[in-house]
């Protein structure tokens, strides 16, 4: 699992793929990357807001507890 580090007690980072315009949401691990299937178009913020969204239903947290620090124009994403 090198895509998950934790960083502190309460805070980790998880390195994502996504792949936006896909039919169906999902999570596939590949090893070095989750790779996270959206419906989302990548067009104004769209995926990026499905991400959030879907990771906050998945690890039972607030939306705000999640942030996207590497990657907001990019498939390749850091959250913490």
């Amino acid at each position: 699992m090198s895509y998950f580090e934790k960083k502190s007690e309460k805070k980790y980072l998880i390195k994502l793929y996504i792949k936006p315009n896909s039919k169906n949401q999902k999570i596939v691990d590949d090893g070095e990357f989750l790779t996270i299937f959206l419906n989302s178009k990548p067009i104004q913020n769209k995926a990026n807001k499905e991400l959030i969204n879907f990771l906050k239903k998945k690890l039972e947290i607030s939306s705000n507890k999640i942030q996207i620090i590497s990657g907001l124009k990019s498939s390749n994403k850091i959250i913490e």
